[in-house]
């Protein structure tokens, strides 16, 4: 992993790290959901080196007079530097657009969680374990989210963190079947026009190993709040030239 340029988010304090864009190979062969594997091409862009924390979106729901989620006040969710858990996707949504962001494309989740080489998880191809990521802890019996990027070997090859554990992350894209007939590169795919399910990216703290792939994706109502202690937010800021010259 090599060092990547970052900045601080003026509006609510990520670290974004800049992603160079390039071409990968998309989706797998291992679930229908996630096939043709294809070639994009995702232009540059800055993500949050973690997921949103809740001392973040509580500043967002203070300054838009917002209504939190019943885990703001649950004892397992609700410390300051865990991931924001229980929102919508509207709410995810709003939260970037409040942060001077937006939510990532599907192409910018997957290409920022495992790069050009097609590795398997952010990490490489070892298989996970307790220690590398937060998953596989059990529901109603004391398990929980960790704090944002309280376990830095669950690291991408750009050095995002969290992208195979700790919470699931909303992407902008409504769900649809892959295409199977491009021979050249897609260029920044944004998903359908529209559709009745939104994507969410990323293993979590209570699913199983086999949600920690990268190219795993999780077609999900958008308007699901309630039982959703495992969707988060990733914030993506585009390159401007004011940044980035």
């Amino acid at each position: 992993m090599t060092s990547r340029p970052t900045r601080i988010n003026s509006k609510d304090r990520t670290t974004l790290i800049h992603i160079p864009g390039g071409e990968f190979i998309m989706g797998s062969d291992e679930f229908s959901v996630e096939r043709p594997p294809h070639r994009v091409q995702v232009s540059p862009f800055w993500m949050g080196r973690t997921s949103v924390s809740n001392a973040q979106f509580r500043q967002f729901l203070k300054e838009t007079n917002g209504t939190p989620s019943e885990y703001d006040s649950k004892a397992l969710y609700d410390h300051a530097d865990q991931p924001v858990v229980g929102v919508t996707w509207e709410e995810a949504a709003a939260y970037c657009r409040w942060a001077g962001g937006r939510l990532p494309s599907e192409a910018e989740w997957e290409f920022a969680a495992r790069g050009n080489d097609g590795r398997r998880y952010p990490w490489g191809d070892e298989e996970p374990n307790p220690g590398r990521a937060v998953y596989g802890r059990i529901f109603g019996k004391g398990g929980k989210p960790e704090a944002v990027g309280a376990t830095p070997g669950d690291v991408s090859p750009f050095g995002i963190l969290d992208m195979a554990g700790n919470v699931m992350e909303w992407c902008s894209d409504w769900y649809g079947p892959y295409p199977t007939d491009s021979e050249s590169p897609l260029i920044d795919p944004i998903g359908p026009a529209a559709g009745t399910k939104r994507i969410l990216r990323g293993g979590c703290w209570n699913f199983q190993a086999t949600s920690l792939r990268a190219t795993g994706r999780w077609p999900t109502v958008p308007s699901l709040q309630r039982g959703t202690e495992h969707n988060g937010i990733r914030l993506v800021v585009d390159v401007n030239d004011r940044h980035d010259g």
